[in-house]
């Protein structure tokens, strides 16, 4: 995203909060702690492959 696309996405959002009021900001706090939560998640999962895939390249070298 370049600089205009942040600035005209801040925008809507602060114009949509303004609109919509308290929900809005409410509905974007959950939206934003689920998403942290499935990234907590999705980190998880990629650093137990990593292992996974360094543990068995580890047994398959030639002694």
């Amino acid at each position: 995203m370049n600089k205009y696309q942040k600035i005209a996405l801040l925008a809507g959002a602060i114009i949509l909060i303004l609109i919509f009021g308290k929900t809005v900001t409410q509905i974007g706090l959950r939206t934003i702690g689920a998403l942290g939560g499935l990234l907590w998640k999705f980190i998880i999962v990629i650093i137990a492959i990593a292992l996974l895939i360094s543990f068995l390249k580890k047994k398959m070298r030639p002694k």
